[in-house]
């Protein structure tokens, strides 16, 4: 057997035999090392990568139409300088579908090209305060509650609490639509961030607080509405003479929708009392058996609608001493499919004072017919002055331009 020198003497021959099995080996098990740790690189890699990649940040903008085009409305409500609102925005789950599996982090608000003139007073850098809560819940967009509270979902928590600072931005534009950069619209930061709900709807309710008492300026955003205006017709004249205006009631037409709040105004008599507004469901009969027109008064004042509902009215002094204010009455219509086309009949009756005495007056009547088409937006409003109150206005299709960012 032959011998092998070795740092340590001489080995025997078949110990070289082993020597080179275990080089062998050894050289195997090296490049396995390297393989696996290539292998486990990779895969930390990946997923430092998908990591990332989760982590990075998707926007969307709501609604969805307003993306790249300046919208055809503008709100004032938000950023005010001394006046409070309550602001509850619901937005169909179709417009966030694409934020899904992430966090709702950040909204921002976008500069309007309607409403330039009031950019003009800012100096920049005002404070709005304000808190924001935020929830998926099951609310209908085309049928928000007039109650703030059944709108939100379950965990309707607070995201923000405190002070949004205001950009100075410039009172004239050339551009098409402005941007969401934080150079010019205002950002809200959410914290903690509200995980995405799917197929549900996202409601933000916004509390606003007086910021500066004795200021005057507001810094409108972008908003959307889809209009979907009913129509009116005159039925009769007012008995008294007014000022080049034969039709002394007038309803705001985009109010006509079910579900939404309807406005009605009429000037009114000289020396008014009282006012109640009269609602019925036909122009020919009061109560299905008195035709109509019924004579109240002299001269020539007409019941010309059916009385089937009484509303007392708020009165609004005029402007100057021959001005003898208006009245005004806001009431929310039922959300009601058979309403969606329907008509209803209204007019003013005045008690008021003429040559000392108690007299009756009568406004021209208006038959208001509803639109046919239900809410297509998929973003709604509930509105309030009073940031305290419980219910709102319902504003359907209608919402400022969001940008909505998650992570």
């Amino acid at each position: 057997m032959q011998a092998v020198r070795s740092a340590q003497g001489y080995l025997p021959s078949t110990s070289l035999l082993h020597m080179g099995a275990s080089m062998v080996i050894a050289t195997s098990s090296s490049s396995v090392f390297r393989r696996s740790h290539a292998v486990l690189a990779c895969a930390v890699m990946l997923g430092v990568g998908a990591s990332a990649l989760a982590a990075q940040d998707v926007s969307v903008v709501v609604p969805s139409s307003a993306a790249s085009a300046d919208g055809n409305r503008w709100m004032n409500s938000h950023f005010r300088a001394n006046s409070t609102r309550r602001i509850q925005i619901l937005i169909d789950a179709r417009h966030v579908a694409g934020l899904a599996g992430k966090q709702l982090r950040e909204l921002a608000f976008r500069k309007d090209l309607l409403f330039l003139s009031e950019y003009g007073r800012l100096r920049g850098g005002e404070g709005a305060a304000m808190r924001v809560y935020a929830s998926f819940s099951d609310a209908s967009v085309a049928q928000p509650s007039v109650d703030f509270a059944k709108n939100p979902g379950a965990q309707h928590r607070l995201g923000f609490d405190g002070v949004g600072s205001l950009p100075k931005v410039a009172a004239d534009e050339d551009r098409r639509v402005t941007s969401f950069d934080a150079a010019e619209a205002p950002t809200l930061a959410l914290l903690p961030g509200f995980w995405h709900e799917a197929q549900r709807t996202l409601v933000l309710e916004f509390e606003t607080r007086v910021n500066a008492a004795n200021a005057r300026w507001t810094w409108p955003v972008d908003a959307v509405t889809q209009f979907e205006p009913g129509s009116t017709a005159v039925i009769g004249k007012p008995c008294w003479d007014t000022p080049a205006k034969p039709d002394a009631t007038r309803v705001v037409k985009g109010s006509l929708r079910p579900g939404m709040h309807m406005r009605v105004t009429s000037d009114a008599p000289p020396s008014p009392v009282a006012a109640f507004l009269m609602i019925g469901l036909s122009d020919k009969f009061a109560f299905g058996t008195l035709p109509l027109p019924l004579r109240v008064a002299e001269p020539g004042c007409d019941v010309v609608v059916s009385p089937d509902l009484f509303l007392t009215s708020t009165f609004f002094s005029g402007a100057s001493t021959t001005d003898s204010g208006w009245t005004a009455n806001v009431f929310g219509l039922p959300s009601a499919q058979n309403l969606y086309g329907a008509t209803l009949y209204m007019q003013y009756l005045f008690l008021h004072m003429e040559g000392g005495q108690p007299a009756v007056k009568t406004a021209n009547g208006l038959a208001a017919t509803l639109t046919k088409n239900a809410p297509s937006l998929g973003a709604s409003m509930v509105v309030t002055m009073d940031s305290a109150a419980a219910t709102g206005r319902v504003f359907l299709d209608f919402a400022p331009v969001l940008r909505i960012t998650a992570r």
